[in-house]
């Protein structure tokens, strides 16, 4: 990808002092400020900074390439949208500035032309470039920056700058957002900045709507003049806009389910980025493609796909010569004659797991990754028994789905460390399950990644059901086959989870529960 000379030209709009230098947006070690802050922050509704350093042309940055237009070139070309419409930006952009919140970073120059909306619909927040971590903001700064319609009062009234500072930017673009126009104008500078420190919002902009006063109501805890009325970050702010969608009935226009696939695609990007991610996918998505119940492709085709990964190749035919497949042991030289020796269902199921497995399990240094690894053959071999135990056809089908119920988890260990970390220090000081955990950090949980995964892999429909575990709610009685080998796959999961409790007292509790 080339190197963009990063430039910090401004808007026209923008009020700047002399102050917002090329030093002022430059890290102690060169890198632009706002590379280092926002290559901190992954989030599907932040658009991603992919490098950051120092050329002979000054500081530069590598941004992800998103296509579509600002909500500025949208509310200009379109016009504003219905408060029903406008929940489905207001929430994940709520959500991605919760998530620097918390990461005690503030943008500070939120504003309809810094948040972006992709191709696919997809809310996408931009411009870090007047960013700041919490405890780096100037106290009582004396210069000025950000776009003057959207500044808060304590700009202009010596207080001090932070989380509160975006959440008021944010009331002010959420409101142009439905009205078309801006919660500050006036004839000129004096005039607006006036307005803004007197806290003068014309709210009557929003009488024609059936859901303006409880809109109304939540734009004023984000607009408040006073920083101690106002709420604190947007973390709160986003409590604040999930009561107003359930008063307001509004529920089905969170696009929950978009903003969960955007999440997805966002996940999947990473980790097209890193390691052998492509490879494993494309030699797992073909294996699955060939060996499905309505492929017609011949054994050479497949041997063909299975012959591009040479340690595939290598296991498959140790495998196959191995004692456990009696007479033939040792006879098998090629990938064909083992093909029609174990049949398709055998081959897609061997493959499956030694091409996965093995890719990574190939860094041995990793303890993490090697116990977890560990634990999902384990839970394999368990399953494997609770099916035999009710001779259950295919009892080896049963070990793959237990080995690959945990297949989210795994991807987050090998791809997504610092999020596994954080997601294990939340499920102890919150003392919340895994799942959960996982959903608060990732924005998915662990089962809902898997099956994504797996899903662009091809994996047959019993392993699909497997790794996206069992549906909340009242359990009903087991019937089909996908069903049963799922739940010995879950609690095989599980068990191996209890085996990791350290006091004795504890593992005991845990399997009654169990």
């Amino acid at each position: 990808m080339p190197k963009i000379p990063y430039s910090n030209a401004r808007s026209p709009s923008r009020l700047l002092t002399a102050a917002e230098s090329e030093l002022a947006n430059t890290d102690i070690d060169g890198s632009p400020l706002e590379g280092r802050i926002a290559g901190k922050l992954r989030h599907p509704n932040i658009v991603s900074v992919y490098d950051a350093g120092e050329s002979r042309l000054g500081p530069y940055l590598v941004f992800e390439f998103v296509r579509g237009d600002t909500l500025a070139v949208i509310l200009k070309s379109k016009g504003p949208f219905s408060i029903r419409d406008a929940v489905a930006v207001v929430s994940p952009i709520l959500d991605a500035l919760a998530t620097a919140h918390k990461m005690q970073i503030v943008h500070l120059d939120l504003s309809p032309r810094n948040i972006l909306i992709d191709n696919d619909g997809v809310p996408r927040v931009i411009d870090f470039g007047l960013s700041q971590f919490v405890h780096q903001i100037p106290r009582n700064p004396e210069t000025i920056a950000g776009s003057l319609h959207y500044m808060a009062p304590e700009y202009f009234t010596g207080k001090d700058i932070g989380p509160y500072t975006d959440v008021y930017a944010l009331g002010c673009t959420f409101l142009e957002l439905v009205t078309g126009k801006r919660a500050m104008h006036g004839k000129s500078f004096t005039h607006i900045c006036q307005k803004i420190i007197a806290g003068d919002i014309d709210f009557d902009m929003l009488v024609d709507f059936k859901e303006g006063p409880a809109y109304q109501q939540f734009l004023c805890g984000a607009l408040a003049k006073h920083i101690a009325d106002r709420y604190a970050d947007c973390d709160v702010m986003q409590d604040a806009f999930r009561t107003f969608v359930r008063n307001a009935e509004l529920e089905d226009a969170t696009s929950d389910g978009a903003a969960q696939h955007s999440t997805i695609e966002y996940l999947l990007r990473r980790m097209c980025k890193k390691k052998d991610f492509p490879t494993i996918s494309r030699t797992l998505a073909d294996i699955n493609r060939l060996t499905g119940e309505d492929s017609d492709a011949s054994v050479e085709k497949l041997a063909n796909v299975i012959l591009r990964d040479f340690a595939l190749t290598s296991k498959l035919l140790k495998l196959v010569n191995s004692s456990f497949y009696g007479s033939r042991a040792g006879e098998i030289t090629n990938n064909s004659e083992a093909i029609v020796y174990l049949g398709l269902d055998q081959v897609r199921m061997t493959a499956n797991s030694l091409t996965f497995f093995g890719h990574l399990s190939g860094d041995s240094n990793d303890a993490l990754l090697k116990d977890s690894m560990t634990r999902s053959f384990l839970s394999g071999l368990f399953s494997r028994y609770l099916a035999k135990r009710i001779r259950l056809p295919g009892s080896e089908e049963a070990f793959i789905c237990g080995m690959f119920q945990s297949l989210g988890e795994n991807l987050v260990i090998f791809y997504f460390r610092d999020e596994y970390d954080e997601i294990r220090s939340l499920m102890q000081s919150e003392a919340v399950d895994k799942q959960a955990a996982s959903r608060s950090v990732l924005g998915v949980n662990y089962a809902t990644l898997g099956t994504a995964v797996a899903e662009t892999w091809r994996l047959p429909e019993t392993l699909l059901v497997a790794i996206s575990g069992i549906p909340d709610g009242i359990a009903h009685e087991t019937t089909s086959r996908d069903e049963h080998l799922r739940d010995f796959a879950v609690f095989a999961n599980e068990l191996c989870e209890i085996a990791l409790l350290a006091e004795q007292d504890a593992r005991d509790a845990a399997l009654a529960a169990l």
